[in-house]
């Protein structure tokens, strides 16, 4: 399945931004990848790694944030359609690949 993490972190001063930057690169070391701007994906195999996911999410997000996590099955998410203008950054477009270094 797919887990879709979209959310809304106060930019208002230095600090939140701060914050909104770093809980953005959490979102990368935990396997995220960013879709758009304020939203992230990443593919989820277990209950378990779901559940987990979801702890640290609650954990982490600064006090003033919010956050909204779909959880979208592979026969949903196969098929999702990109559409790209055409001055867009060209992007892979396909199923999602999970790389564990």
């Amino acid at each position: 399945m797919m887990m879709l993490l979209s959310f809304d972190l106060p930019r208002d001063t230095k600090e939140e931004r701060k914050q909104a930057s770093e809980y953005r690169k959490r979102l990368v070391e935990l396997g995220f990848s960013m879709k758009q701007y304020s939203l992230y994906e990443r593919e989820v195999q277990s209950n378990t790694t779901r559940n987990r996911l979801i702890e640290i999410l609650k954990k982490e997000i600064p006090d003033s944030g919010l956050i909204t996590l779909y959880l979208l099955p592979d026969e949903v998410n196969n098929k999702q359609i990109t559409i790209l203008g055409k001055d867009a950054p060209k992007i892979t477009v396909g199923a999602p690949h999970l790389i564990v270094l």
